[in-house]
């Protein structure tokens, strides 16, 4: 469980680091775009998340399987496409929170202030680093 969650956290904050200076350089060609009237909001957001979604899914596919090798796990087909979609919608997450974190904030060095001060608290309250016995049962 260990390294199969510090291999999604690794790579995941690494996503969302990297995204950031990319969508902050987008966002000043966008306003200046879209003053000229020849951009809308709502459009312009969705081309920004499909087009990061078959790179996330190349790297999430390339990734999982070193590290599945890595770590042993059951070559079955069900498990290893399941270990692939959570690392996909996890890569996804981390990218997606990175362009968002770069929205609400006027560059992209406060939004990797913000971004940091939440991985840490994201990483308190994932229920990774509590023991089992210790977590109630809801």
């Amino acid at each position: 469980m260990g390294s199969m969650y510090t291999a999604v956290l690794f790579l995941g904050l690494q996503n969302a680091a990297s995204v950031q200076p990319v969508v902050n350089v987008e966002r000043t060609v966008f306003y200046r775009e879209q003053a000229a009237g020849m951009y809308s909001t709502m459009p312009y957001a969705f081309a920004q998340v499909f087009i990061e979604m078959p790179y996330v899914l190349v790297q999430a596919v390339v990734y999982g399987l070193v590290v599945y090798a890595m770590i042993g796990f059951e070559w079955t087909a069900a498990k290893f496409f399941w270990y692939l979609f959570v690392m996909y919608g996890s890569f996804l997450t981390f990218t997606f929170y990175g362009m968002m974190a770069v929205a609400m904030t006027p560059n992209h060095h406060i939004a990797s202030v913000v971004s940091s001060s939440f991985y840490g608290i994201w990483n308190l309250f994932s229920g990774f680093l509590i023991p089992r016995p210790s977590r109630p049962v809801w």
